[in-house]
Parts: structure tokens; C-alpha cells; sequence
């Protein structure tokens, strides 16, 4: 019997916190780096009603920030 293989995914090179349309960083961690942010581009957050974290992978919208 062959053992099967998962597919491994890649890992996204960027993270929200590196996007240029990610603002209103928030909410300290316990070791006080900030962990929530809002994005105008992102569906799933209703176009930033919602919070999503810095540490979210890169989306289809993502511009790298200056």
C-alpha cells in the first residue's frame, strides 16, 4: 500500500503588515506588538468593518508598503 503525499502549500512571501491598504493597526499583544488591522480591499472583512490580523497572508490585492 503507497502512502499518500499531501500537497504542500506554498507560504505567501508578504504578510498584511507589509500591504500598503492595511490601517488602523490595533490591539496589543501581551508583549506589546500590535496584532489587528483594517483593509478596504478585503470582501471577507466587508471592506474593513471588520478587523483581520498584521500576521494574515498576503491577498490578491497586495501592494508592498514603501
Amino acid at each position: 500500500m503507497a502512502k499518500k503525499v499531501k500537497a504542500v502549500a506554498e507560504k505567501p512571501m508578504y504578510q498584511c503588515k507589509d500591504c500598503k491598504h492595511s490601517y488602523d493597526w490595533h490591539s496589543k499583544a501581551l508583549d506589546g506588538h500590535l496584532i489587528l488591522c483594517r483593509c478596504k480591499e478585503d470582501k471577507k472583512t466587508e471592506h474593513g468593518r471588520w478587523c483581520k490580523f498584521l500576521s494574515d497572508p498576503q491577498c490578491e490585492h497586495f501592494i508592498l508598503r514603501q
